[in-house]
């Protein structure tokens, strides 16, 4: 069995934590005399449930009665080191080097303390002698152990319960006894401190629970009236203002665009001869004048094949800097000479223009394919129908409108309205490349915008607002709906007329924030007289938790205030 020296100023955390962190299964704790472990019972309960938690057994052992008697009380093993497992006897005996008494004396000590128990008892009954009482003392030998803190080992004179205290004795001196309190005095007193305690543990955490997690709920009902109100509206482009008399929003217009190509299966096969196309830049670089060239102007490449441009393009002059000719440049479409896979070329980075040749305007204009043609073609290739081009152009205004419109909710300020009806789809352009790819699709070309008339909605609700203030001062909107109908654009006049149709309830005013932040830490009557004398009000309800709280919390994020 391993023993666990204790010092003084350890605390029964630190006991603990001494416990469980060695591996020996049974201990003995060496506790000093005035260790901080006595100022609470508690302290052993603890020790003797984490002991059990973690399988040791646990033996104190002290000098200290008032230690040993806390940890039988606790249900641990207690003993005094000198005695053994024995309760020390009534006369606690101070054994010198070498004294070994007969046990005759010993007898003879005992019946000597007995009658001085009895002279001690008949005295506290009467006045207090005038001498002091002395008391026999027998030495009984036994062996020294030392203590954990060698200056708490002496030993002292006790005499139990209703018997005089002897001090402590010196070798060769004898000192007076006083008299003990009674047992029964020690132990009431203890549990008296012990309640004194618990009342200050029970106050302070019902304050600290009051402090961290008390919390508040008032719930204030107000009367309710139905308001409804029926009129036409326009919102105009031409007006900076609202017009409350004549029922008159400002207004703006918002437009997007969007393009897009949309591929589509061809149904059909035919035999067909189809030429090779791409672009070409073509470049200046003779003089500063611009030369014209005419549609089918040839390019050729430097393997001979010729490319002739689709429409007519005006080459601008060069630039002359420093002495030096600078070409310029422009693109445009061409078209193989002949049909067939052999005419998809390129890149390449000088076409020669056969009309120029023989002239100084041949080494001056020239042309590059700066990627490579494509489509070039002879054999059966899958092609559209009438019908497949009819479906692709219906479908690809579907997909434009629809991107358009999902497109156009973000596009204008959130504060905006913009009503069912108010916006107008128009298609610029529509156009279908019949030509098929690898994979037998052919592609349409769709581009087009969208506009809508908007106004801002918070015009109008102050529009309605102004209208309930008229007929119901002091009340307020606690419910406002909207229906709009009968919704007219006009966009060249830059106008939308509408309907509208408004449910609302009214209640009185009232302002949660300032209201809340006027009750934030007052007692609950106070609250109550606060709340009895709001205007229309129906009923109110004041919750609180813990339920003894009596006073509101003065943080906000703990106070919920409900209105209704």
């Amino acid at each position: 069995m391993k023993k666990i020296f204790i010092t003084k100023g350890e605390d029964v955390s630190a006991v603990v934590e001494k416990i469980i962190n060695d591996p020996e299964d049974e201990l003995v704790l060496m506790v000093p005399k005035g260790a901080m472990l006595v100022s609470s019972s508690g302290n052993f309960l603890l020790i003797k449930r984490e002991a059990d938690a973690a399988r040791k057994k646990i033996t104190v052992e002290s000098v200290d009665e008032d230690i040993l008697e806390m940890a039988r009380a606790s249900k641990l093993d207690a003993s005094h080191p000198l005695f053994g497992g024995e309760k020390s006897s009534s006369l606690s005996d101070i054994v010198p080097a070498g004294g070994a008494p007969q046990t005759e004396k010993a007898d003879k000590a005992k019946t000597e303390a007995a009658a001085a128990k009895k002279r001690v008892k008949k005295t506290t009954k009467q006045e207090e002698p005038s001498t002091p009482v002395k008391i026999p003392i027998t030495v009984i030998p036994h062996e020294e152990e030392e203590e954990p803190e060698p200056e708490e080992v002496a030993p002292t004179l006790r005499i139990e319960s209703q018997s005089p205290k002897v001090s402590p004795m010196q070798f060769g001196r004898e000192e007076p006894p006083e008299l003990s309190e009674p047992a029964w005095y020690r132990r009431y007193w203890k549990l008296l401190v012990a309640g004194v305690a618990l009342v200050v543990l029970i106050f302070t955490g019902v304050a600290v629970v009051d402090a961290m997690w008390s919390k508040a709920t008032i719930t204030i009902n107000f009367k309710k009236s139905p308001w409804t109100y029926d009129h036409a509206f326009v919102a105009n482009t031409a007006v900076s203002k609202v017009d409350a008399d004549k029922n008159i929003l400002p207004a703006e217009v918002f437009t997007a665009n969007k393009n897009m190509s949309q591929p589509y299966p061809a149904t059909a096969t035919k035999n067909v001869s189809q030429k090779a196309t791409g672009n070409i830049t073509i470049y200046n670089a003779y003089n500063s004048s611009p030369q014209t060239l005419v549609a089918t102007t040839r390019f050729e490449t430097p393997d001979g094949k010729i490319f002739r441009i689709i429409s007519s393009v005006v080459v601008p002059g060069a630039k002359i800097t420093n002495g030096k000719i600078v070409p310029s440049s422009i693109d445009a479409p061409v078209a193989a000479d002949q049909p067939g896979p052999s005419y998809n070329v390129g890149p390449a980075a000088h076409l020669s223009v056969p009309g120029f040749k023989g002239s100084p305007r041949y080494d001056g204009f020239y042309g590059e394919l700066k990627a490579a043609t494509t489509g070039g073609f002879i054999g059966m290739k899958a092609v559209p129908t009438d019908k497949d081009i009819a479906d692709a152009k219906s479908k690809t205004l579907d997909v434009l409108k629809t991107a358009l419109q999902s497109n156009f909710v973000t596009s204008y300020p959130p504060d905006f309205k913009v009503l069912d009806g108010a916006s107008n789809f128009n298609l610029t352009k529509l156009t279908v490349n019949p030509d098929t790819d690898a994979n037998g699709k052919f592609s349409v070309f769709a581009e087009g915008s969208i506009s809508a008339i908007g106004f801002r909605e918070a015009d109008l609700k102050n529009v309605l607002i102004a209208l309930e203030s008229k007929d119901n001062p002091g009340d307020a909107f606690n419910q406002l709906n909207l229906n709009y109908s009968q919704v007219q654009p006009d966009f060249k006049a830059g106008t939308v007329s509408f309907s509208l149709s408004a449910q609302g309830v009214l209640t009185a005013a009232f302002s949660t924030d300032d209201f809340k932040a006027k009750i934030l830490g007052q007692k609950v009557d106070a609250v109550r007289k606060m709340i009895a004398p709001l205007q229309g009000l129906s009923d109110a309800r004041v919750s609180l938790w813990p339920v003894w709280l009596s006073t509101l919390p003065k943080d906000p994020k703990r106070v919920t205030l409900v209105v209704n």
